[in-house]
């Protein structure tokens, strides 16, 4: 069940998250400073909040339908997850994440969903995170 919203509806416009390949670091680096830029300041009361508690994440991607329809959700998923933790990949060069889901052990519960959109619409993501009651 939803408990407090500890942070919602962080919509990130015309970034596809993309977890291997040439430009998955660099798609990683830019979703992580779309979302510092949007947090602002907030980014530690957010982590505070987050600490230590269980946790339900809801994301929804709205992707074009010639292009990025065939992505499946658990790699969408697991990237921003990957972003929103402490270390974006678990290579020697370790990406530093956003640190405010720190232990994916406290994710009870994740909802995803894929919209499809027309080719003149934007792609884009939005997350929320609650706390799990």
């Amino acid at each position: 069940m939803k408990g407090d919203v500890l942070l919602q509806n962080i919509k990130v416009s015309e970034l596809v998250p993309v977890s291997a390949g040439k430009k998955a670091k660099e798609t990683k680096l830019l979703i992580r400073e779309a979302i510092l830029t949007k947090l602002g300041k907030n980014i530690d009361n957010v982590r505070k909040r987050c600490a230590g508690k269980p946790l339900s994440v809801s994301i929804t991607f709205f992707l074009h339908k010639t292009t990025h329809s065939k992505k499946d959700l658990d790699g969408l998923s697991e990237t921003i997850i990957k972003i929103l933790g402490e270390e974006m990949s678990s290579k020697k060069d370790a990406l530093k994440g956003m640190a405010i889901v720190t232990n994916t052990n406290l994710i009870h519960r994740i909802i995803l969903e894929k919209i499809l959109v027309k080719k003149d619409e934007k792609e884009e993501f939005s997350f929320s995170i609650y706390e799990w009651d």
